[in-house]
């Protein structure tokens, strides 16, 4: 006889049953031998994408970036959706996947209005360095507004360690964030390694002891000769050309380089960044850490950082054409065969994964896009900015109206706008209308512009994706294809700017390639969903789908 009672009972256990199973299912991605016990971050800086195909023939077979990019998943289209791209702003989205807006690293300086002074992505006098022979400015990541990757992974699984390493202090402490187990960076005076104390008090008696090793006196007794026969560097530009600015302190710019002289010239090991040794010496204090901080022993993921910084400096001193780029290029390719060989013997062939990309690109130089009658100005921002001011002595008064020109914005002085009764839209609409006139100049936007729209594409989107009302300028002015601003200040929203690397390789990737867009911000939200731990706090990019399986798709 049927029992309608016991039918339901028993329809209950069946779906009570197919929960348990379903849930048991479902956190089985959670179990550790599902995830890497060791996620490294590789940033190239500098390294726009372009370099990546440049520079592929070259590449040893299945070495470096052929292995990566053979075994891993390449992403074709990755850009930083942001219009003043530097290094600060690259590595604090990297690690808080959401862009300037949101994390407030506008760029590497910005004009603070309550001190009246530019102020350093990374400065805070609440901290010193620690293990350096000089005293320094005081670093920390105080000036992040944001959450980063390594900040929950440390909140959720306290056993887990964070580690970055670059030759660049502000790569290194944005790559780190704020709940760290430590950041290093290079000294110049030393060659030593450093940190801060925002992080610990004292060095760890192993960083002294490589320290002591004196590895930077050996690296800087070397000649930088080529590393393949002159002959061979045809995707360069012919060496000791007049597009290069070059080692300074010493007679000639071309290869072989004397590292000895540099350093008796210079007094310090400052110039072992500007080679592809620097490189090698950041890659041997990686193994180092990984060793001594016993990082992927365990079944609690740890996060690694490491940034290839050689090739920002190489870039400032000879440019992205140069046969010295080519040649650290084709020894970065060696040092990620030696890091991946390393990393695979000591976390395991399966147990690490590895992400390759780069904080922002670069131009050419000048004199480069001159000869090839490629579009290139030369702007020089203290003639736009004197007239600019004496054009608004004659439409307002004789005042200081603009308090500071900082990395192409700006700065008014809102307190004497307000005391004349002006209004700061007003005021700001007369400048940018004056400013896109002059030559160079490709357009000037005001920040009442960026607070009151909303743009979901386009300049101006990019623009309100850097723009953060308390650390921005009041006018932003952007460059013509291909100028170049004689103050040093780099970055912009063109693709040799914004167009970088991005593989994909280790644990749980397959081979493959992504050719739709990914944004700069999408990392970290990817490797959190690939090492099952919430998404940084304010992080607003979208996971790269298409790394994982059909299951973690739905």
């Amino acid at each position: 006889m049927f029992n309608f009672r016991s039918f339901i009972l028993f329809k209950l256990i069946i779906a009570l049953l197919f929960c348990l199973v379903y849930t048991g299912k479902a956190f089985s991605l959670n179990t550790d031998e599902n995830r890497p016990k060791l996620v490294v971050r590789v940033v190239v800086e500098q390294m726009r994408y372009e370099m990546l195909l440049r520079y592929w023939e070259r590449f040893e077979e299945d070495a470096g970036f052929k292995k990566l990019v053979g075994n891993g998943v390449l992403c074709k289209n990755t850009k930083l959706n942001y219009a003043l791209t530097e290094r600060a702003p690259g590595f604090a989205t990297l690690t808080t996947g959401s862009n300037p807006s949101v994390h407030g690293i506008v760029s590497d300086y910005w004009f603070n209005r309550l001190s009246n002074k530019t102020e350093f992505s990374i400065g805070d006098n609440h901290y010193e360095t620690v293990g350096a022979v000089e005293a320094e400015e005081g670093f920390a990541p105080s000036n992040l507004l944001a959450g980063t990757l390594g900040d929950e992974l440390k909140m959720l699984s306290p056993k887990s360690k964070v580690f970055s390493v670059a030759l660049n202090p502000v790569s290194s402490i944005f790559g780190a964030g704020s709940t760290s187990d430590g950041a290093y960076w290079f000294e110049d005076k030393t060659g030593n390694w450093i940190t801060s104390s925002f992080y610990r008090e004292t060095l760890p008696e192993w960083v002294k002891d490589f320290n002591n090793k004196g590895l930077q006196d050996i690296y800087m007794k070397r000649q930088w000769e080529t590393l393949m026969p002159d002959t061979t560097y045809i995707s360069s530009l012919p060496d000791d050309n007049n597009t290069e600015e070059g080692f300074l302190l010493i007679y000639k710019n071309h290869f072989p380089y004397n590292l000895s002289l540099l350093k008796r010239k210079s007094k310090s090991y400052k110039y072992l960044k500007y080679t592809p040794f620097g490189n090698t010496y950041t890659k041997d204090f990686v193994h180092t850490l990984i060793r001594n901080e016993a990082l992927g022993n365990d079944n609690h993921t740890d996060l690694l950082t490491v940034s290839f910084s050689a090739s920002s400096y190489v870039n400032d001193l000879f440019g992205p054409r140069s046969m010295e780029m080519e040649d650290l290029y084709l020894r970065l390719d060696s040092q990620l065969e030696h890091l991946v060989n390393f990393l695979e013997k000591h976390a395991g062939k399966d147990e690490f994964l590895l992400v390759l990309t780069s904080d922002r690109g670069c131009t050419d130089t000048y004199e480069y896009r001159k000869s090839m009658k490629l579009p290139a100005r030369n702007f020089k921002p203290k003639q736009g900015l004197s007239l600019v001011k004496s054009y608004l002595d004659i439409v307002y008064e004789k005042e200081q109206w603009i308090k500071s020109y900082t990395k192409r914005q700006l700065y008014l002085d809102h307190g004497l706008i307000d005391q004349h009764g002006y209004s700061h839209s007003e005021v700001e609409e007369t400048i940018s209308n004056f400013m896109v006139k002059k030559s160079g100049i490709s357009y000037s936007v005001r920040a009442t512009t960026l607070r009151e729209g909303n743009f979901t594409e386009g300049l101006n989107h990019k623009l309100q994706q850097s723009f953060h009302p308390k650390r921005s300028g009041d006018v932003f002015l952007g460059l013509e294809a291909g100028s170049i601003e004689q103050s040093g200040s780099t970055g912009s929203s063109y693709n040799y700017h914004a167009h970088i690397p991005l593989i994909w390789y280790g644990k749980g990737i397959h081979s493959g390639k992504v050719q739709r867009q990914i944004r700069l911000r999408d990392i970290a939200p990817t490797i959190s969903m690939l090492i099952d731990i919430p998404l940084p706090e304010a992080s607003n990019g979208e996971p790269i789908w298409e790394l994982f399986d059909a299951e973690g798709k739905e």
